[in-house]
């Protein structure tokens, strides 16, 4: 019987659902890529899963018998391509699988920094309710998305299911995107395609949903952020790297922004939020994709995936061949 590895920490439940969903394939799911625990037991296997473990020329030396590569999540930032290709291992990712999830998850963080969410709790829970003095406090800071030009970087699909969702709240909604959506998409989605500068400088909320890369590590820096509106929001619901953080952090000590929210941070293995101590930043942790509804989904179309390889069919969202 085939073998397949979850190399990665989950939750019990989770590889549980995944084994289920295998046709005809033994899981072992091992919640740790120590050198020594793949050597030991992912020797043999035939599929490697993961969703944030690193896959690269290392991980494949201790693991020789993988014949496909199957990524539970969006994107492929933790395979080294390079080197999976150049071992003429197929590998695949999960697109879609939470498009609805984390757009919703943004527009939250959108609603949280218009409508100072965090210091309004704050206030209710040290001092009862606190009406009308933190009210009357906030009220020239508190404002409404469908007063806000919110500007899109990146079209895919959780760009779309974003600007989908901005309809609802009349919202103006700009998009920057590497390929221009036809006429057509842009009408129904209600957006208007806008040069990247363009966007920063008119949008008062800007919405990153760029894949990364080498390409847009960074992509929001020093001179990105100084074009950006002096009352303007920053959203990150895509990838850390997307923002140097540094550069973040002295435009919002400087109060050139009026303040960020962030799904994603440069570097989540230290679990430690690098902007605690600013007020006007919202940190969650790396949650936006994952609810009940879409780690079903995540793992039903992975072990389509898995099975399709294992039958000798085609495998889909292949980012290497």
């Amino acid at each position: 019987m085939p073998k397949v590895v979850l190399a990665e920490v989950v939750p019990p439940f989770v590889a549980q659902q995944l084994q289920a969903l295998l046709a005809d394939a033994e899981l072992d799911a091992i919640q740790d890529t120590s050198d020594e625990e793949l050597a030991r037991r992912a020797a043999d296997a035939d599929v490697l899963v993961t969703a944030r473990a690193k896959v690269d020329a290392h991980t494949l030396a201790l693991t020789p018998g993988v014949r496909f590569i199957q990524r539970l999540a969006v994107g492929y930032d933790n395979l080294d391509v390079d080197a999976i290709r150049a071992a003429g291992i197929p590998a695949a990712n999960n697109p879609g699988f939470n498009s609805s999830s984390v757009a919703e998850h943004t527009i939250m963080l959108m609603l949280v920094v218009l409508h100072r969410f965090v210091a309004a709790h704050d206030a209710t829970c040290s001092g009862g309710f606190p009406i009308p003095g933190f009210v009357l406090a906030n009220q020239p800071h508190l404002r409404e998305l469908g007063d806000e030009t919110v500007g899109l970087i990146g079209l895919g699909s959780i760009g779309r299911a974003v600007a989908e969702r901005m309809q609802g709240f009349k919202t103006h909604v700009l998009y920057f995107a590497r390929h221009r959506a036809d006429q057509a998409t842009e009408a129904q989605l209600g957006v208007e395609y806008t040069p990247f500068n363009e966007l920063l400088a008119e949008a008062s909320i800007v919405s990153l949903h760029a894949p990364s890369s080498a390409e847009t590590r960074h992509l929001i820096g020093p001179t990105e952020l100084a074009l950006m509106q002096p009352n303007s929001f920053l959203i990150n619901t895509s990838r850390g790297d997307l923002v140097d953080e540094a550069a973040l952090r002295q435009a919002l000590q400087d109060g050139r922004l009026a303040g960020a929210a962030l799904d994603v941070l440069e570097d989540e293995e230290s679990k430690i939020n690098p902007f605690s101590d600013l007020p006007q930043v919202v940190v969650t942790p790396h949650s936006g994709g994952i609810t009940r509804t879409s780690m079903p989904r995540a793992l039903r179309l992975a072990a389509a995936n898995i099975d399709r390889f294992l039958c000798g069919e085609p495998v889909v969202n292949l980012v290497t061949t």
